[in-house]
């Protein structure tokens, strides 16, 4: 089967090579000439275009005309059958090549020339984002901060910080749901308070035992978790939080230069992981301000309610780097530069390491023991 497809780069006005989005700056960069352009100068120049506005020229002809920021398109990609339903294949606008992709990418780059293309379907509709919070850091930022991260770590496998290795981290825009939800609570709990004093012939305890009830409603807002299978749940969480006050209505333009992924995971799907989060916060606040020296027996019921769920698209750089048949992932806060991470271990350098160890210590324990013996003699 086959579906048609549009690829989108954002091309610079003044040589036609593409921009990319350096959230750093915020501005639009391009490598090749090195111009920047703001937002407001890329919408007068014409980069706001409908999907029928085609260019198809020849490069030269493209540069010739500096007044007109266009979009590069490509059509007719090609879906396979079978264990291929999910490849996606797109030819880059720029050098030719083949891009292959899954069927949730929304935004790539070729491997080839670097081109970063845009994959606008795949952000129509009900895949269209809401908001986007643009990249503040930038690679190098987050090459340092993978360096920082493995900087005395003896046992990692030689040449596990190459610049090889480096290259590979890359800037993603990850798919997330912020759910706002109300929890009405019913809270009881059994108040403990123990008063201990003594006369001159006896020492007296007296136990107080009281019965703890509340009830109420929460208001939680923006609850984020994100909504792509291929994510690890637990390192998206740690890597909040995100300072959503920064965000922007979505424009596919942020997305120029980085990966971009569509949710695949609708906010039915998520429920029962955003109440297991905030139940134990539901818990704590419910049983906050009591004077009681002692709590137990706590039972807390909990209803919840959610009636918003909003598409958002968050900033992550990630690395994965696989060593003996296992992934190990490193991933940074694309805005607040906040990191989480595993690291592999070699058993080759525990085997080194510990000789050495081992080595240094005989050493100093003869040296002891020569020095202890000639005292003595």
């Amino acid at each position: 089967m086959s579906e048609r497809a549009v690829g989108v780069t954002y091309i610079c006005p003044g040589c036609g090579s593409y921009l990319r989005f350096d959230g750093k700056e915020d501005q639009w960069i391009c490598d090749y000439c090195n111009n920047t352009y703001s937002k407001e100068e890329l919408e007068q120049r014409g980069a706001k275009t409908k999907e029928d506005d085609y260019d198809v020229r020849p490069r030269a002809e493209a540069q010739a005309d500096e007044n007109n920021v266009r979009f590069h398109y490509h059509e007719n990609v090609e879906s396979g059958q079978g264990d291929t339903d999910h490849i996606r294949a797109y030819a880059c606008p720029s050098c030719g090549a083949e891009i292959v992709t899954d069927d949730v990418t929304a935004a790539t780059f070729c491997v080839f020339c670097g081109n970063p293309t845009i994959l606008p379907k795949q952000l129509e509709g009900e895949y269209r984002p809401a908001a986007i919070v643009p990249f503040e850091t930038d690679k190098e930022d987050a090459k340092q901060a993978f360096l920082d991260l493995c900087k005395g770590k003896k046992l990692l496998p030689r040449g596990y910080t190459s610049q090889q290795r480096l290259e590979k981290i890359t800037g993603v825009y990850v798919p997330f749901w912020l759910f706002d939800c109300d929890a009405t609570f019913d809270y009881h709990a059994t108040g403990e308070d123990v008063t201990v004093w003594s006369d001159s012939e006896y020492n007296y305890t007296k136990t107080d035992l009281y019965h703890i009830h509340r009830s109420g409603k929460m208001e939680f807002e923006n609850i984020p978790l994100d909504a792509s299978e291929k994510m690890q749940d637990n390192l998206m969480d740690a890597l909040e939080p995100f300072h959503l006050a920064k965000k922007r209505p979505f424009d596919m333009s942020y997305l120029s230069g980085f990966l971009a992924e569509k949710y695949t995971y609708l906010p039915k799907d998520l429920y029962d992981r955003m109440t297991n989060r905030i139940t134990p916060g539901v818990e704590n606040m419910a049983g906050e301000g009591h004077s009681h020296q002692r709590v137990y027996g706590v039972k807390c019921t909990t209803d919840f309610s959610s009636h918003k769920q909003t598409y958002m698209l968050l900033p992550v750089w990630m690395l994965i780097s696989q060593y003996q048949g296992k992934d190990y992932l490193f991933a940074m806060n694309g805005q607040t530069g906040k990191i989480v991470g595993e690291l592999p271990v070699s058993k080759g350098q525990m085997l080194k390491w510990g000789f050495l160890i081992f080595l240094v210590l005989f050493l100093i324990t003869g040296l002891i023991a020569i020095f202890v013996g000639g005292g003595l003699a």
